[in-house]
C-alpha cells in the first residue's frame, strides 16, 4: 500500500528534526569514550580583572620573567636555591634578612610572598644599579667595620672582649650577646637600620659582604650577628641561617666558631644550612643537630 504524500513528507521532516538534536548533542556534549584527549578547563573563581592577587604572585611572575629574558643567572646553584626553598615552602610568609644585595635578589623577594624580606648591601655603587633595577626591593645601604686580612685576628681574639660573648660584659646579664649599639665587640654590626634589630628573623641568608680580597669587608661581621641575634630568638621555633662560599676557609672557619657545627642540618655545593635554636631552649634537647647541650667551652656559641 501506497503512503500518501503528506504522511510522507511529515515523516521525513520528523527525521530530519530529531538528526539535527542528535547532532547537535553529540558537538556539545563530552565525549564518554575519549576522557583523555581534553582534560575540563579548571573553574575560575576570581573575578575578572583582578590580575595576579594576592601580589606575591605578581612577584612570582615578574622574577620568572627576568631570569627568562637575561642571561644574568643568580649567584647560587640551581641546588643551593633548593635548600633555601625547602625551608620557604615549610615557613613562609616569613620574616627573611639577606646579607647583600644581587641578581638574585628578586628570585628571595618573591619567594617569601607575603612576608618581610630586607637586604643588607655594602657597596654604594651596586646598591644603585640593583635598587634602580628593582625600586620594589627592601634594601639598605650598610658599612663594616672589618677587613678580611684581620679575619685571623679577629677570631683569635674575639673572646677577649667580654661583649662579644655569651653572658659577657654589656649584656644585661643575660646569656645573649647585645647587637644594637654594641660598639665594644668589633664582630657587631652595631649600627644597623632600627628595624633590623626590632625584628626577629626567621631565616637569614649570608651571601654578602665581598669576600675575596684583603680589604674587603669579609662575613666575619654578618656570621657573629646573625649567630647572636638567633641565639637572642625570644619567639616560637628556631632560626634557619645559610652561608653561602663555604668553600672558601674564613666563611667556613667562622661558621664553625659560631653558627656551630651541631647546628648544621644541610649542605649543598657551596652552601650549609644551619637551624639555631635560641639560648633559652638549648637545654631541653630541641636543637636540630646533635642535640642541645651545655655547648663547647673552646667555642662559646656552640
Amino acid at each position: 500500500m501506497k503512503m500518501p504524500g503528506r504522511l510522507l513528507a511529515a515523516g521525513a521532516a520528523a527525521l530530519l528534526v530529531a538528526a539535527s538534536v542528535m547532532v547537535a548533542t553529540l558537538l556539545t556534549a563530552p565525549l564518554p569514550f575519549l576522557p583523555s584527549l581534553m582534560p575540563c578547563l579548571p573553574a575560575v573563581t576570581a573575578p575578572s580583572g583582578s590580575g595576579y592577587s594576592p601580589p606575591g604572585l605578581a612577584a612570582l611572575a615578574d622574577a620568572a620573567v627576568r631570569y627568562a629574558t637575561t642571561p644574568t643567572v643568580p649567584q647560587q646553584s640551581r641546588a643551593e636555591i633548593s635548600l633555601s626553598l625547602a625551608v620557604l615552602r615549610r615557613r613562609a610568609p616569613l620574616r627573611l634578612l639577606v646579607f647583600g644585595l644581587g641578581h638574585d635578589s628578586p628570585l628571595w623577594h618573591a619567594l617569601n610572598p607575603g612576608g618581610a624580606t630586607v637586604f643588607l648591601e655594602e657597596d654604594p655603587s651596586w646598591y644603585s644599579v640593583v635598587r634602580g633595577q628593582s625600586p620594589f626591593l627592601r634594601g639598605h645601604l650598610v658599612a663594616y667595620r672589618t677587613r678580611l686580612d684581620h679575619a685571623d685576628r679577629l677570631l683569635a681574639t674575639y673572646k677577649d672582649h667580654p661583649s662579644c660573648l655569651p653572658g659577657g660584659g654589656g649584656n644585661g646579664g643575660g646569656d645573649v650577646p647585645r647587637v644594637r649599639g654594641n660598639a665594644e665587640c668589633p664582630l657587631a654590626l652595631h649600627n644597623l637600620p632600627a628595624e633590623v634589630y626590632e625584628k626577629e628573623w626567621d631565616m637569614v641568608m649570608i651571601d654578602a659582604p665581598k669576600g675575596y680580597f684583603a680589604s674587603a669587608p669579609g662575613r666575619m661581621a654578618a656570621v657573629w650577628t646573625a649567630a647572636a641575634m638567633a641565639r637572642g630568638r625570644r619567639g616560637e621555633g628556631d632560626t634557619d641561617v645559610f652561608l653561602h662560599d663555604v668553600d672558601r676557609r674564613v666563611e667556613k672557619a667562622y661558621a664553625e666558631e659560631f653558627l656551630c657545627e651541631r647546628f648544621r642540618v644541610g649542605a649543598t655545593g657551596r652552601l650549609w644550612h644551619f637551624r639555631i635554636p635560641p639560648a633559652s631552649r638549648r637545654g631541653n634537647g630541641t636543637a636540630a643537630a646533635g642535640g642541645a647541650g651545655a655547648g663547647d667551652g673552646r667555642r662559646p656559641f656552640c
